[in-house]
């Protein structure tokens, strides 16, 4: 990923008050997921924080 895309990401993350990491986790899950929509069980969908 260039610099410029972090950076972005980065910012992005920290308009939102979320992590970069979370937001990736989150991410990752929702696109398996996408890939095999029968593995939920297995995969469950990170909860958005702000929804707490």
């Amino acid at each position: 990923m260039t610099e410029t895309v972090r950076a972005r990401f980065k910012s992005a993350c920290a308009l939102q008050n979320r992590t970069m990491d979370s937001v990736m986790e989150e991410l990752i899950l929702n696109w398996l997921e996408q890939q095999n929509p029968n593995s939920t069980a297995q995969n469950p969908k990170v909860q958005n924080p702000k929804a707490s």
